[in-house]
């Protein structure tokens, strides 16, 4: 691998936002990659296509878009192209750059819900992609057998204090929630069920997002999170009771959210994350909301939260940081050999099996 690598980054930037997303994992592994000493020329797919809209028609603003990061490669002749997401990137968009750069390396890292119905346009990029990243390990077994020349691999959502830091402040909420859930899945249900639980313990619940309440964005967010004593995270179909059997490894990054600003974060129990993060020492986790709300009483009585707060935010920052995360993305695409221990370095798959 080159010291100093090119890499066009192609995600989804938000330059429209204002600032509002600037904790996203775009701008994370952007960062990560600099600080490596590499170039990273961010490339925008939604920002670019969106600008490039004439009389609402979307799919030529799209296509126009895709010959737009055709020539950004041919200009730039990057090592790298790194997608995040980049559902409205054609799989012969990818064919085409790998033909005219023979030498390129195409990954793509991915944290949302990964949606097989996207097969249109999804799942024919793997065919011109070398390595996909996931926060999510469920799924990357099958992939890699169903992609022959794909190496998948878990990777952590990024907890990095050059946008998460640990804030002190007052503690005037019990617990926070924080979702999006459009009444479409087991968060809207869940989310009932702690504020029912909540009045009836007289216990000060802040909720964004939910029931009807507005969403957070950018610093407010951090700083609305850190007054809170325990922060709750439930993920896109989780069990509102029992294990979460299906999943592995996958949540969602608001928990590294709540762990980045110093606030006790309480999870569903999902297969894998406690050898990241160790329950009763740096998260809570739960089956379910009859446990998560057992749990709340007890650690709010006994003020164990604030210790596992500190303990979380420490562990977080040690695993999970956008260098280290970024470095591991490297020495994978790039097949060198690993420079450290990697916490989740045996969840990689190629042909169906364990990567060495």
């Amino acid at each position: 691998m080159k010291e100093h690598l090119k890499i066009v980054h192609c995600g989804n930037f938000s330059y429209f936002s204002n600032g509002a997303a600037f904790n996203a994992h775009e701008r994370k592994i952007s960062y990560g990659l600099m600080n490596h000493g590499h170039f990273v020329y961010d490339f925008s797919y939604r920002d670019l296509a969106k600008c490039q809209r004439v009389l609402g028609f979307k799919k030529k603003s799209i296509d126009r878009m895709n010959q737009n990061l055709i020539d950004t490669c041919l200009n730039i002749q990057p090592d790298l192209l790194l997608l995040g997401k980049a559902e409205f990137i054609y799989a012969d968009t990818l064919k085409k750059i790998k033909e005219l750069i023979p030498a390129i390396k195409i990954a793509q890292w991915f944290v949302d819900h990964f949606a097989r119905e996207s097969d249109e346009v999804f799942l024919k990029q793997f065919h011109y992609t070398d390595c996909f990243f996931q926060t999510s390990a469920a799924e990357l077994q099958e992939l890699s057998l169903n992609f022959k020349n794909l190496v998948c691999s878990y990777m952590p959502n990024i907890t990095d204090n050059a946008f998460e830091h640990k804030i002190v402040s007052e503690k005037i909420y019990d617990v926070i929630y924080i979702a999006r859930d459009h009444k479409e899945d087991e968060r809207y249900k869940f989310a009932v069920m702690l504020n029912e639980f909540c009045k009836n313990n007289h216990l000060n619940l802040k909720i964004y997002g939910s029931l009807g309440n507005t969403t957070v964005f950018g610093q407010n967010y951090y700083d609305e999170i850190a007054k809170a004593k325990i922060a709750v995270n439930f993920n896109r179909n989780d069990k509102i009771e029992g294990e979460n059997k299906d999943k592995f490894m996958g949540s969602s990054d608001r928990m590294n959210h709540f762990m980045g600003t110093g606030t006790c974060t309480f999870s569903p129990k999902i297969r894998g994350l406690d050898t990241l993060y160790t329950d009763n020492e740096d998260v809570v986790y739960f089956d379910g909301a009859t446990d998560c709300f057992e749990k709340i009483l007890f650690y709010l009585e006994n003020d164990r939260y604030e210790k596992i707060a500190l303990q979380g935010n420490d562990k977080a920052y040690k695993i999970s940081n956008a260098k280290k995360v970024t470095k591991y993305f490297l020495e994978t695409i790039f097949g060198e050999k690993y420079s450290m221990e990697y916490e989740w370095m045996d969840l990689r798959y190629h042909n169906g099996k364990k990567y060495e």
